[in-house]
């Protein structure tokens, strides 16, 4: 397939590092010279062109603008009848990218994550597009969501992440601190949890409640450890946040 990518951020890139070895022919934004050269510069199916050049190659064509700046980058190109777009962007109306890219046909909102430059990755994609199963439901699992509300509470549930991470990264700093070994602490963790998540098939049922409960032993440090967060209110905090973030997600704050 003949791939275009309009703007290429920090996520358009990971997409196009996720793809560019399955044979696919890229056209990339010369906007971001350091990270379009250096992949045109390692794989020889990579090309560096201007915006209207992406799209007079591409058969697809990936949104990689912000919402704010889509309107002006957009408006002055001209989009070919048999064209499929696919946007990452979040904060413009699905409406108005039609507008924009008229006569092509939009195919889908998809949200990609960092991770799927290395593959195993979740893609949120609203609706359903056979297109994005075909590039990248190999490498990666595609969730594909029944309304943009249900996008919107995903991407709420999404910003765990970033706690979750620093969670980690607090527990690796006080385990290297008393080892003297950062290293061997880091690593020993991410095995720790991301081992524990990923030890059953993606398809079985209620893993986390039954890890939970596993992790669950009468006077284990497991236990006392998240029955301390739980009474700290950690667990309720978590709560409000998603809450807000799907207030802010919906319109409603």
């Amino acid at each position: 397939m003949k791939l275009g990518f309009l703007g290429f951020g920090s996520i358009a890139s990971a997409v196009a590092q996720g793809c560019v070895a399955d044979g696919h022919d890229l056209w990339i934004s010369e906007r971001s010279t350091t990270r379009s050269s250096a992949l045109a510069a390692a794989h020889g199916n990579v090309s560096v062109a201007d915006m209207q050049a992406i799209v007079d190659h591409a058969e697809v064509v990936f949104l990689g603008t912000t919402a704010e700046t889509a309107p002006g980058a957009l408006a002055p190109l001209s989009f070919r009848a048999g064209q499929k777009v696919i946007s990452f962007m979040v904060g413009i109306e699905t409406d108005e990218i039609k507008k924009l890219i008229a006569p092509a046909e939009f195919e889908a909102i998809m949200i990609p994550f960092p991770s799927i430059a290395e593959g195993n990755s979740p893609v949120l994609t609203y609706p359903q597009s056979d297109t994005i199963d075909a590039i990248f439901g190999a490498s990666n699992t595609v969730v594909s969501v029944a309304s943009e509300a249900a996008l919107n509470d995903f991407l709420a549930a999404q910003a765990v992440l970033s706690p979750i991470v620093k969670l980690l990264a607090t527990a690796v700093d006080w385990l290297a601190t008393r080892t003297g070994d950062y290293h061997g602490s880091e690593q020993f963790l991410r095995l720790l949890v991301g081992g524990s998540l990923m030890a059953k098939p993606m398809d079985a049922r209620k893993v986390l409640p039954e890890l939970i409960e596993a992790l669950n032993t009468p006077g284990g440090l497991n236990r006392q450890f998240r029955e301390q967060m739980e009474c700290d209110g950690a667990f309720a905090a978590a709560k409000r946040g998603l809450d807000d973030l799907g207030k802010r997600l919906s319109g409603e704050s």
